[in-house]
């Protein structure tokens, strides 16, 4: 029976998600996260205004419904992905880089995670940066159009919590979040008034975007949440609450904030559905003052955390606190000094390139080459069998770059056809074969040399 204080407890060990600043693999007796913790983490990634601008960019040349129901088949796949790969971390109790470990390499997950700090730091530069224009936007009228200054106070606020707040932190996710989602419904009332709903369903926008360019750049959004995964759903009591939370906790709401940019950017030719908002009113442009920075800020903490576990994977020996310190430093500069939101496009790209391949073969690795049965010791030993030639396993790399090399080859050469989807499925057979045939054998001579290194030492 649990006792009330038992109860208090639990909250109490639950809400220090961000001051946990280790890459050791956590017990499952010390995993302190219910379903509903982890719920409302998954939903604090889901709720980032750069959601309406990313929606919105697929209804070039589709209706609104065509756009919509491709984002839900693309997102669907995505997250179920991101789920599968939170179970990796819910089973070792490893965060999400160190899951890398047995299909590149203990050395050879350093490049994976180098790639996860700057995609995510990279993203929590665009959302601090559209924060920023969305609020000088929003107070222009007033004389407040501080862009670079809001973006300056929304990144230090996200650097300040994450290092030092992180019980309001917690207490943001688990209330705030939802009041956001309740805003934002205001700001899709805001969009949809005097539209007639069936005639908006059936409209397009103007662009050269097909159903599989459409799905292709909603998979690539959707696959920017994967490496964040296993740093929370390790903290998970039980594997189904950790799946559900991941899968569910984000589905909904992601479809959600996506269809607000795509029904705005069909409806009114402009993604933004804060600043048709704004046009309700004094009050209603307050609340979207306050959407945009909320909102960034429950999202981008959560980044900037697993940007941080991820260089923390390839420089252990760093506290957390620090690398927190660098990674703000960088979002914080890049936000005010490069064009990101002009490049969104480009960094999706960047992301179809070398994210899908690479958990093609985690996922490849762990549920089939492997039957879910990683040692949890041997991804943290040197010399172990996961080891691989010099700190590498090349078979995962081979694959990952012939994936990688697939996109690209398909990208820019039958361009009607995007190339996220088959170069996953690329990487995946590719690995499939190769670690099948080549890397079980490697592993076995491993184990046997061990053994019969130990037979020696007893003689």
């Amino acid at each position: 029976m649990t006792t009330q204080h038992d109860s208090t407890e639990e909250q109490q060990t639950a809400e220090s998600i961000y001051s946990r600043d280790t890459i050791d693999a956590v017990p499952h007796d010390q995993r302190d996260f219910n379903f509903w913790a982890l719920l409302f983490i998954f939903m604090g990634m889901q709720v980032p205004v750069s959601y309406f601008i990313t929606g919105g960019s697929v209804t070039a040349g589709l209706t609104l419904g065509q756009a919509f129901l491709t984002t839900v088949v693309a997102a669907v796949i995505g997250f179920l992905i991101m789920a599968l790969v939170g179970l990796i971390g819910w089973k070792t109790g490893a965060s999400t880089m160190v899951c890398t470990r047995p299909a590149f390499g203990i050395i050879g997950s350093v490049l994976p995670a180098l790639i996860a700090f700057i995609e995510l730091t990279g993203w929590d530069s665009v959302h601090v940066q559209l924060a920023g224009q969305l609020m000088g936007t929003i107070g222009g009228p007033w004389g407040l159009g501080y862009t670079n200054l809001y973006s300056i106070i929304v990144g230090l606020a996200i650097v300040s919590l994450v290092i030092w707040g992180h019980k309001l932190l917690t207490w943001m996710e688990r209330f705030l979040v939802p009041i956001v989602i309740v805003l934002v419904l205001m700001a899709l009332y805001a969009v949809l008034r005097g539209q007639d709903l069936t005639a908006l369903w059936s409209q397009s926008g103007e662009g050269p975007l097909t159903l599989v360019l459409a799905f292709d750049a909603m998979f690539i959004a959707v696959l920017t949440w994967v490496p964040m995964v296993s740093d929370y759903t390790r903290y998970g009591k039980t594997r189904s609450g950790a799946f559900n939370a991941a899968m569910f906790g984000s589905l909904p709401v992601a479809l959600f904030m996506l269809f607000v940019g795509q029904s705005a950017a069909v409806g009114l030719g402009n993604p933004n559905a804060l600043e048709e908002m704004v046009k309700l009113g004094s009050g209603f442009g307050v609340m979207a003052f306050f959407v945009a920075m909320f909102a960034t800020i429950a999202t981008a903490a959560l980044i900037m955390y697993s940007a941080s576990m991820s260089l923390l994977n390839v420089v252990p020996q760093i506290p957390l606190r620090l690398i927190n310190l660098i990674t703000g430093t960088i979002v914080i500069v890049a936000s005010i000094t490069i064009d990101l939101l002009g490049n969104v496009i480009g960094w999706l790209t960047f992301q179809g390139v070398l994210l899908i391949p690479l958990f093609a073969v985690i996922l490849v690795d762990y549920f089939v080459v492997r039957r879910r049965d990683y040692d949890i010791h041997s991804l943290y030993e040197h010399g172990g069998i996961y080891w691989g030639y010099r700190g590498f396993n090349l078979i995962g790399y081979a694959a990952w770059i012939i994936g990688a090399v697939t996109y690209i080859f398909v990208h820019n050469v039958f361009t009607s056809l995007g190339g996220g989807a088959l170069s996953f499925v690329v990487a995946a057979l590719l690995y499939w074969l190769l670690a099948t045939f080549g890397l079980r054998r490697a592993e076995m001579r491993h184990v046997a040399d061990e053994n019969d290194g130990t037979r020696k030492g007893t003689v």
